[in-house]
């Protein structure tokens, strides 16, 4: 097994789109009262005592206030000391003595944060009623009520401040989604839902709500629908486009969510955060080229320019192209954007052009928690590659790795680094010495198996993926690299071929699997459908191997001239690769 056949792999995958979940706003950024204020109106000191006759009891107003005073001061040294049911409690107290509506607001605040859930509902429910205008109150009341399961009595304080807060009702519908899309009881959830937009029909923002709330508990037919009219009548909303693009992509109807963002995007050209959106999209479906075009019109427009630029950076390094790359990522430098992550991936594509110098001179320009390790195992293998074996591995051994899977990568770098210099002893060695302290880790036996066959360890290297091929069964890698070894080494070849074509059907663009494949019906003398695979294989990836393969069965096929071109064209790319040289040699015999 060759280099293409190996786990270890440097290109870090493109950043995620960041999801930003609302919380619930009426439990922060509130004005806490300084000072708890005093019962002013008789009528309600008497309405006070009517209630609770034990306060009644208290020998004067001073005992009273000092009660207070107590129970609060005493809230805030608990809270101080991390000790928040205790202060939960206290604020609690203090708050019925009182029914001060900041006292209350602080209880429940305190019994939120406190994870006392049934304390943070009696001080909300205080609260709203003696602040029932208060639109936090109610929204804060109404979020506890849900996590209660009292969805149909939330439904009323959601309504109260739809009515009352319309200024402010995409947000507050937003909230109520949330929320909503939370609890365990789905049906539940949709007919609150129904309820506050039942009055709400030709209301855009309301439909929108139902639609997402639809869409997040899994009522994909339901959301379209929904979403269809809000469509209908907002045409050039462009959240509803990205929410309709998202249901159908949920219903696996990927080609129709992309053909609606496209006729969108061309219905509305100067709409560029449908535009980012969509070409997005088609970064997911692996439509690089398609997804090229869509961030090129947008390296214009001063808010998406350089989001845009870094995009068309990856794209291109991951078409082979890094002398594009080079320009996007420049243009980033130049703008004092994105650093870090250009001067990374800067590296990358100096070392596709094979230019180890200015590679090396980028990475150590990165800084950057992430980056930076990522960037200092390159300048390891770079070292390596250099003949400088021993400066990269102590390199390596300088790293002081943060978490396990940190300590993995130094691993599996230096492992690389010593099979890249033909020493699979040391390699072997380091490998089952890692798995002492990381054992039964897959990418550790996955990469000890890789070398197990150069130190006669066969035995070993099965036993290795036949372990990681039992824990993860959906690897097509794992499942490629043992069905390969079995039909090129052993007489399981039935048994290897089965492997491999199960991991072509994971993986059926894959040069390496597809290698195999052609390989495997050679073993078993299909020379038809070994040609017909090997060709694939080597259209896509001329790789010294799979050359090797592809030369020899055109040459026991009878096509002795075709193999020498195939051969010669490798050896120009690999002129020393010993399986490629010890092919040519068998058969120029």
């Amino acid at each position: 097994m060759t280099k293409k056949r190996q786990l270890f792999t440097y290109w870090l995958l493109p950043a995620a789109i960041l999801l930003l979940q609302t919380g619930c706003s009426g439990l922060s950024g509130t004005k806490q009262a300084e000072k708890p204020a005093p019962v002013a109106k008789k009528s309600a000191a008497k309405k006070q005592t009517q209630k609770r006759p034990s306060v009644a009891k208290k020998s004067d107003k001073r005992g009273l206030d000092g009660e207070i005073l107590y129970y609060l001061l005493s809230a805030d040294v608990a809270s101080q000391r991390g000790q928040v049911g205790l202060a939960a409690a206290l604020y609690t107290r203090a708050a019925v003595l009182t029914r001060d509506p900041r006292i209350a607001q602080k209880a429940t605040r305190a019994a939120y944060f406190a994870r006392d859930n049934k304390r943070a509902l009696t001080a909300a429910r205080l609260w709203t009623e003696l602040e029932p205008q208060s639109l936090e109150a109610r929204q804060v009341l109404a979020a506890l009520l849900v996590r209660a399961g009292k969805l149909h009595e939330a439904a009323r304080h959601f309504e109260y401040v739809l009515n009352h807060n319309k200024a402010e009702q995409q947000k507050n519908f937003m909230l109520i989604t949330s929320l909503l899309s939370k609890e365990k009881d789905k049906q539940a959830a949709m007919a609150v839902m129904k309820e506050l937009i039942a009055n709400r029909r030709d209301n855009p923002e309301a439909l929108y709500a139902y639609s997402q709330l639809a869409f997040l508990l899994g009522k994909q037919k339901v959301a379209l629908t929904s979403i269809n009219k809000v469509l209908a009548m907002k045409p050039e909303w462009t959240r509803a486009y990205m929410l309709k693009s998202n249901i159908l992509m949920r219903m696996k109807s990927r080609a129709q969510a992309l053909a609606m963002l496209r006729q969108s995007v061309d219905a509305q050209p100067d709409n560029n955060q449908l535009r980012m959106f969509y070409a997005r999209n088609l970064v997911d479906a692996r439509q690089y080229e398609a997804a090229i075009k869509q961030f090129s019109q947008l390296t214009d427009d001063e808010k998406y320019q350089h989001d845009a630029r870094f995009a068309l950076g990856l794209l291109t390094l991951q078409l082979n192209k890094p002398q594009q790359a080079i320009t996007y990522f420049k243009q980033l430098l130049e703008d004092n954007r994105k650093a870090a992550e250009s001067w990374y991936y800067l590296g990358q594509s100096y070392e596709l052009m094979n230019q180890p110098d200015k590679a090396l001179d980028a990475y150590q320009r990165v800084e950057h928690p992430q980056y930076g390790f990522e960037a200092e195992l390159r300048i390891a293998l770079l070292l390596a590659k250099k003949g400088e074996l021993q400066q990269a591995r102590q390199r390596l051994q300088n790293l002081s790795p943060d978490s396990a899977e940190r300590e993995l990568r130094i691993f599996l770098t230096e492992g690389e680094m010593l099979t890249n210099a033909g020493k699979y002893r040391e390699a072997f060695s380091l490998y089952t010495e890692a798995l002492k302290t990381l054992p039964d880790n897959n990418r550790l036996l996955y990469a000890r198996s890789l070398v197990a066959e150069k130190v006669g360890r066969l035995d070993t290297g099965i036993r290795d993926l036949e372990s990681v091929v039992k824990r993860e069964p959906e690897n097509a890698q794992a499942l490629n690299a043992l069905g390969y070894t079995l039909v090129n080494k052993t007489s399981q070849i039935k048994r290897g071929f089965e492997l491999i074509k199960k991991a072509y059907r994971m993986e059926p663009k894959d040069p390496a699997i597809q290698d195999s494949m052609g390989w495997a019906y050679y073993r078993m003398g299909n020379y038809q459908q070994a040609l017909k695979y090997l060709r694939m294989a080597f259209k896509q990836l001329k790789d010294a191997e799979i050359a090797a393969h592809l030369g020899e069965v055109l040459w026991v096929a009878g096509d002795r001239e075709a193999a020498q071109e195939v051969w010669r064209a490798a050896l120009e790319q690999a002129p020393n690769d010993d399986l490629l040289l010890n092919v040519i040699q068998k058969f120029s015999e």
